[in-house]
């Protein structure tokens, strides 16, 4: 694969309050080059973040991730006939002169069997998810049914707004799931490489009892310039199968020069979220812990990624729907322009180039534009990306790529 070469290296610290993986994460990579060990990831658990924190495990039991035993099943009968069908080199990951990897994607008709479409939130329940989704008839959700607390605040006005352009926005939603898929993408800064991303769909867990996607990314600095600073981050996103809402967020980096627990609830019967935040850097430490509103639809700075994913992505869409990170509220416009033939791991591939464009509510001035090729096939698989800092721009393509077992 070929990477664009541009400007000289320039350390450039990350901007936490910007939407998706690109803006939240991409520039903790900002400060070093890579090596052949740069993909080697490390795992941080969710309980070690929980644990950090010190949350009130009973208090909110309803968001503790289990294993969901159905799926446990499945993936047990799965691996036998794995076993007996295919060789041991279903292990290894697709590299850039793997030409293998069309051959895996099921054809046209038998993709279209794969895809779900989600419903879109309703009324608030503690009653457990259906198993089975449907598509959502948003005729039958009023306009005037948004749940309100009023132990607290009343519902705020402008989310009852966002949610009216976002319910149309849901049904279209036909979530791609294949499990055990990983990506890895090279990223650069003023053309010099600066670390790696590792996405993965995991298998299914159950929070609170209710079936959720699963969703991680891992972080890390290129070794080289592990001298003057280094990165080991982990991202966890849990979202409902039937609503394609988040439900747990989780965010673990380990740097040279500080360490960050980022714990993110969200609660879809009170509409609220309720984030901890614990830094220690320099032997300083900062704690945060917060509660606020949220809107019925919206999605996490990570799970957007794969939200975007599942939408139709015609040439000329138009999207937009609220970003839920640290209690605060972005809005994310969409812009599907054209299909471009773009190199990736050394092939010529079909991409569909999207704009999208971040905004904090009540700033008139944009925060910026990211740039997002995936391919225009039904897998639609995230190929590059490209975005505008405060000095110079951050770049990704991929590199590595694992197809999963589709849900």
């Amino acid at each position: 694969m070929k990477l664009i070469k541009k400007d000289p290296f320039q350390k450039y610290l990350i901007s936490q309050d910007c939407f998706s993986i690109v803006v939240f994460s991409l520039l903790l990579f900002l400060h070093s080059c890579a090596t052949k060990k740069d993909t080697d990831f490390i795992d941080v658990e969710s309980k070690q973040v929980e644990s950090s924190l010190g949350i009130d495990e009973k208090k909110f039991n309803k968001f503790k991730v289990e294993d969901d035993a159905d799926e446990s099943q499945k993936e047990k009968v799965s691996a036998k006939k794995v076993s007996k069908s295919h060789p041991s080199n279903e292990k290894a990951l697709i590299k850039k002169d793997d030409s293998k990897l069309r051959d895996k994607e099921a054809s046209p008709k038998e993709k279209s069997k794969d895809k779900k479409v989600v419903n879109a939130p309703s009324k608030p329940t503690s009653k457990k998810s259906p198993e089975k989704e449907s598509s959502l008839d948003s005729d039958k959700m009023e306009e005037g049914s948004l749940k309100e607390d009023e132990s607290i605040d009343p519902y705020p006005e402008v989310f009852s707004q966002y949610d009216r352009i976002s319910k149309k926005i849901w049904p279209k939603a036909k979530p791609i799931i294949d499990i055990g898929e990983k990506f890895v993408f090279q990223v650069s800064y003023l053309g010099i490489t600066a670390g790696h991303i590792q996405m993965e769909t995991r298998k299914p867990v159950k929070i609170g009892g209710e079936k959720a996607y699963h969703f991680s990314a891992k972080l890390r600095s290129a070794r080289y310039y592990s001298y003057i600073y280094t990165l080991d981050d982990s991202l966890d996103s849990y979202v409902t199968q039937t609503e394609f809402i988040p439900m747990k967020y989780v965010l673990a980096q380990r740097e040279s020069s500080q360490t960050v627990d980022d714990l993110q609830l969200f609660d879809r019967e009170e509409l609220k979220t309720y984030h901890w935040y614990k830094r220690i850097k320099h032997g300083k430490l900062k704690e945060v812990e917060l509660t606020k509103h949220i809107p019925r639809y919206f999605q996490d700075s990570f799970s957007a990624l794969h939200f975007v994913r599942s939408l139709p992505l015609k040439k000329g869409d138009l999207y937009e729907f609220p970003i839920v990170t640290r209690g605060k509220i972005w809005i994310l416009k969409l812009k599907v322009e054209r299909t471009e033939t773009i190199e990736v791991m050394d092939e010529d591939v079909s991409a569909i180039r999207i704009n999208a464009e971040t905004r904090f509510p009540g700033v008139l001035e944009k925060r910026g534009d990211i740039l997002f090729w995936f391919s225009a096939d039904e897998k639609k698989k995230l190929l590059k990306f490209e975005a505008q800092v405060k000095i110079g721009s951050v770049a990704g393509e991929l590199v590595e790529y694992k197809a999963g077992e589709p849900l």
